[in-house]
């Protein structure tokens, strides 16, 4: 059998070597030779400090890396992302690749948001992208409103804490402190005379809770009664009383008229009330009828004619 030399051994080793190099060149820059990969490109207003051989994402699955970042031009200073996918996952139209952030820690990286198609992207087609908003950036937002109320806050307190420096001067603290003699002076006069008229206030508190124990008792009669009173007044209020005070207000009023009248004269009845003369003719009236009754029962015959045979009586003289 025949050896192998050492310049192939070395040869072999080196060949070997250059080929794993390569391989893992390319892996770290996220192109796998060993298994198939799909290119797709990104274009970015900003990445947010995504770098190359960031991991890609679909629904926290990493499927491929970022290969490459760079300025599209100088001028518009927007950055081109090149990623590297398996080929297995095919990216649905309408699909976002957003960079977001893989931790607390730091570092970010692509998670495409899958759309709804139709179709799907082929090789090096650019698909559209996002930057989310980091987690700090979000803390920031939310905080930023609450710092600045605690500064206006701690503003206000240092104003007050100045007012009431200037407030509690010696004068002050002197009348304060009188005023608190002046309470305690206070509370010890309504210890005195409550105790002085302690008996007094338990029998009034007593002769409360017996009163309120007699509304407990007869709350059934209470209630029978304000259901008399409802009844009542739905009674009174179906009457239509205002019609009824109407009537009497317009009878009152016409026997007030007729009361004015008969004062003023007017009519038989306001003359024969007011008016003298009336009275003299109907009293002249009556005793003349009065005389002549009495002058036909005393001589009938002056009066009344009868006779069997027709014949006239003579007159009486």
């Amino acid at each position: 059998m025949k050896k192998i030399s050492n310049e192939v051994k070395v040869g072999a080793t080196a060949l070997l070597t250059i080929v794993v190099f390569v391989w893992l060149f390319n892996f770290l820059k996220g192109k796998d030779l060993l298994r198939g990969t799909t290119e797709y490109y990104t274009v970015y207003d900003k990445v947010g400090g995504l770098q190359e051989s960031s991991p890609v994402e679909i629904n926290g699955y990493k499927v491929g890396v970022v290969r490459s970042v760079e300025f599209i031009d100088a001028i518009s200073g927007r950055l081109l992302v090149e990623f590297s996918v398996n080929k297995n996952f095919k990216i649905p139209k309408n699909t976002v690749a957003e960079i977001v952030p893989v931790s607390l820690l730091g570092g970010m990286k692509v998670q495409f948001v899958y759309g709804k198609g139709p179709g799907t992207y082929s090789e090096f087609d650019t698909i559209p992208g996002r930057l989310a908003e980091s987690l700090m950036d979000k803390v920031e937002t939310e905080l930023l409103p609450v710092k600045n109320k605690i500064s206006n806050l701690i503003v206000v307190l240092d104003s007050v804490i100045t007012s009431v420096d200037e407030v509690m001067n010696p004068e002050f603290k002197k009348n304060f402190s009188g005023t608190l003699e002046h309470l305690n002076n206070t509370t010890a006069s309504l210890d005195k005379v409550i105790g002085s008229k302690e008996k007094e206030l338990t029998a009034t508190l007593d002769n409360i809770n017996k009163f309120s124990q007699m509304l407990s008792d007869n709350s059934g009669n209470m209630s029978k009664t304000f259901s008399n009173l409802k009844t009542i007044s739905d009674t009174l209020a179906a009457a239509d009383i205002y019609s009824s005070v109407s009537n009497l207000k317009a009878s009152l009023e016409k026997a007030a008229l007729l009361l004015t009248n008969l004062n003023n004269g007017k009519g038989s009845a306001g003359q024969f009330l007011t008016n003298d003369t009336l009275y003299t003719n109907l009293t002249n009236s009556l005793e003349s009828l009065n005389v002549l009754l009495k002058d036909m029962k005393t001589d009938p015959n002056r009066y009344v004619h009868f006779s069997i045979f027709g014949k006239k009586s003579a007159p009486s003289k």
